[in-house]
């Protein structure tokens, strides 16, 4: 795990492996870790400048000898603030730089009418492009159990985040065997903090396969044994879809959530904003 969390702050195999190395045996010389790294000197004392530009080891001297040593772990957490105040920046700098770009090569731009993609990282994509919008209603006919497991409470979490955070108002329609566990998923929440309705099909109402309607665009996720998703952008099919969804919607039952339940995310969202 600790691994995979270097990996994210964008250290090499290498460099990990020196500084877990560095936590694990103390101070030592780039002799010693040279051999236990099983890398020529020149390269690891370019892994180690890299790792001392970040904070995470720092050097020393012993009797002209010079040491090289681990920095506290926390040093981490600093590491990540740096890369997230950098990444705003950016994002900061692009959002501004967006409209120029697209004036100046609008056909670059133009989707295709249907977009195909495949595989869990793949399903992701499809559900991130609705995030591409703001301040609209969307429809969703959602197997949501199905989806949390297909695509993970973490992602989720996520995508509920950047709704919110967009605006994206959502009417959601569950089958009545798909119901989820709100206290375990508190960023299912519904009411006006999370911009969401949800009713519950009647029973006998089934799907595997889930859609989501927003702008001219429906978004198709099918079950896991299958894993694929994709995007249709057409007026006509989005009208027809919600003219079905809205016979279903006055058919259900509306749920109620306790707030207790979905407080923590709520707090999350402050944060978050």
């Amino acid at each position: 795990m600790l691994e995979n969390i270097l990996s994210s702050i964008g250290l090499t195999p290498e460099e990990i492996k020196v500084y877990l190395l560095l936590l694990e045996a103390g101070p030592s010389t780039v002799g010693v870790l040279a051999t236990k790294v099983a890398v020529p000197r020149p390269s690891l004392y370019g892994f180690l400048k890299k790792l001392q530009a970040k904070g995470m080891v720092a050097q020393s001297l012993k009797n002209g000898v010079k040491l090289f040593s681990a920095e506290s772990p926390a040093k981490i957490e600093t590491v990540f603030n740096q890369q997230i105040e950098s990444l705003q920046n950016k994002k900061k700098l692009y959002k501004e730089m967006l409209p120029e770009i697209e004036k100046v090569m609008p056909s670059k731009f133009l989707s295709p009418k249907f977009q195909l993609y495949e595989g869990n990282e793949g399903v992701k994509h499809v559900l991130k492009d609705m995030l591409l919008y703001r301040d609209i209603e969307t429809q969703s006919y959602w197997p949501i159990k199905a989806m949390v497991d297909i695509l993970s409470p973490d992602f989720f979490r996520y995508l509920n985040k950047e709704r919110i955070k967009n605006n994206l108002y959502t009417r959601a329609i569950w089958p009545i065997n798909q119901k989820i566990d709100i206290k375990k998923h508190p960023y299912l929440g519904v009411g006006e903090d999370f911009k969401r309705e949800i009713r519950i099909a009647p029973k006998g109402v089934d799907f595997s396969m889930g859609y989501w309607i927003y702008k001219n665009k429906v978004a198709f996720i099918s079950s896991r044994k299958e894993s694929f998703g994709f995007i249709i952008e057409s007026k006509e099919l989005v009208d027809m879809l919600l003219s079905q969804f809205e016979i279903i919607w006055k058919m259900s039952k509306k749920i109620e959530v306790d707030p207790k339940n979905t407080k923590v995310f709520l707090d999350e969202m402050k944060l978050y904003l």
